[in-house]
């Protein structure tokens, strides 16, 4: 088995763990050493029965052999900068795929990707790397979800939908095909997408609509992506 780290100890990272745990039930595959994160009150700690390993301090002393890491974080922005952080160690980032979703043998994966319980992913599906689909997500066909992304409980993505770098989209959505999220854009919970939504914004309703340009993001941004 690959010895596998969760960066992240907080609610997502905790479903993590039961996803790898339903993982091996099925097929033996990951040897969870346990948890990385930042919080100094985490530290030491034993949370749903695997122990919080350190900071990345730790991971400094402990890479000398195969490790692979996947980052349980769900916002966007927050995600991006963490995985930043692991640039200068030497890690595989791991995708875990829950036993029961069902993906079409032609979507194409990148890497670092958390994919729950009863996704369901049609024909010729593009994920990108550090995507987080929570249970019951729904992704039609010849539709693209690129890297960093997060969609939180039974979203549903019609045919040919284009989610760009870094969006946040809450539960319930859904949208409607050929249909297009700009980058780092968050879609409130419940919304109904039937218009493009432009980047940087937070949109919300039904139909949705933006309420609120994310400046701070534009300001911080650069061709090589987000730098918080």
């Amino acid at each position: 088995m690959k010895d596998l780290i969760i960066f992240g100890a907080g609610g997502f990272g905790r479903e993590a763990t039961e996803l790898v745990e339903d993982i091996n039930t099925e097929k033996k595959q990951w040897n969870l050493l346990g948890y990385i994160d930042q919080t100094p009150a985490k530290q030491g700690k034993v949370i749903n029965d695997y122990p919080v390993l350190g900071n990345l301090d730790w991971l400094e002393k402990n890479t000398g052999h195969p490790l692979w890491i996947v980052c349980a974080i769900a916002r966007p922005t927050d995600k991006y900068r963490l995985i930043a952080s692991l640039s200068c160690f030497q890690l595989y980032f791991a995708n875990l795929i829950h036993p029961a979703a069902r993906i079409s043998h032609s979507v194409q994966l990148g890497c670092g990707n958390i994919i729950c319980w009863n996704s369901f992913l049609s024909t010729d599906v593009r994920i990108g790397s550090h995507v987080a689909l929570n249970p019951g997500c729904r992704i039609g066909h010849d539709t693209a979800v690129r890297d960093y992304s997060s969609l939180y409980w039974d979203v549903t993505l019609a045919g040919n939908v284009q989610v760009h770098e870094g969006c946040e989209i809450g539960s319930k959505t859904v949208v409607i095909p050929e249909k297009e999220i700009g980058r780092w854009s968050i879609i409130g919970a419940g919304a109904a997408v039937t218009r493009n939504i432009p980047e940087y914004c937070t949109a919300v309703g039904v139909p949705a609509r933006p309420v609120k340009h994310l400046k701070e993001l534009v300001e911080t941004h650069s061709p090589k992506g987000l730098m918080i």
